[in-house]
């Protein structure tokens, strides 16, 4: 199952970071793991890609990867569930990675970023509901929601401020 969510702009910053993610977990695995691994498919805003994290995620996680990298890649392409993902993930795994040197700290960019990203859609989303709670809200609701809120927010500046440690 894809999430919902925007078609596949490739002009869109976060969908090539989402891709560029993706393409990481897929080639060099031990880079982005276990981090990746606790990523969900509601943190990648193009379907195609939610449909590779989840494809992932069935193969038993790019932790899978480290030891053994071809095998991993075989069952990320078995679990897809159709040919359009079994492409998509063949695609990812051959495709240059956007940068000369692939490291850590690329990696960590990468992470940082999408959930960054997944982190400012759900403040925004509580921001929202706050409206649309109103001033007749429940309170243990109301408080709920701020509590997420406050959460969120805290975590959203630690990924600012300390990147990939945060994670």
């Amino acid at each position: 199952q894809t999430s919902g969510g925007p078609a596949l702009n490739l002009r869109s910053p976060a969908h090539r970071t989402e891709r560029e993610l993706l393409k990481l977990a897929l080639q060099y695995p031990q880079l982005v793991s276990p981090a990746f691994d606790a990523y969900g498919t509601d943190e990648f805003t193009a379907p195609p890609y939610a449909a590779v994290r989840e494809a992932v995620a069935y193969a038993g996680g790019a932790e899978q990867g480290v030891p053994d990298p071809s095998g991993y890649l075989a069952r990320v392409r078995e679990a897809a569930p159709d040919d359009t993902v079994r492409a998509m993930v063949t695609e990812l795994a051959v495709e240059a990675i956007m940068r000369r040197t692939v490291d850590e700290v690329y990696a960590g960019e990468q992470l940082v970023q999408v959930r960054l990203r997944a982190v400012d859609r759900r403040v925004r989303d509580l921001q929202g509901s706050f409206a649309r709670l109103g001033p007749h809200a429940a309170p243990d609701q109301l408080a709920a929601a701020q509590n997420e809120l406050w959460v969120l927010q805290q975590y959203g500046r630690a990924l600012r401020e300390r990147g990939a440690d945060a994670l």
